[in-house]
């Protein structure tokens, strides 16, 4: 369970990460330790894809967003931002 509270001190309870999704909430999907949870990045994508009900455009979306949570440069965000967009300028 998740929680998240708001600006005006209330709480709103997330069951799941579906929950988060629906309500806007950032999320980003990744994986550091194969050896341990057995999975890739891949996979994660693909388990997203299936249990959100994400199309083409939302999981693109969802991918670009992780380059806000980098410790990258401004600059060097705003270069990967714009590879994103000229791989895929359809789902800019």
């Amino acid at each position: 369970m998740f929680l998240q509270r708001s600006r005006l001190g209330e709480v709103e309870i997330f069951s799941d990460s579906a929950d988060l999704y629906k309500a806007k909430h950032p999320l980003i999907i990744c994986t550091d330790d194969f050896g341990v949870f057995s999975t890739s990045l891949s996979n994660e994508y693909s388990l997203a894809v299936s249990s959100f009900g994400l199309g083409k455009r939302e999981t693109f979306s969802l991918a670009k967003s992780a380059i806000d949570a980098t410790f990258a440069e401004d600059e060097v965000k705003q270069q990967l931002r714009l590879i994103f967009d000229s791989a895929s300028p359809e789902y800019v």
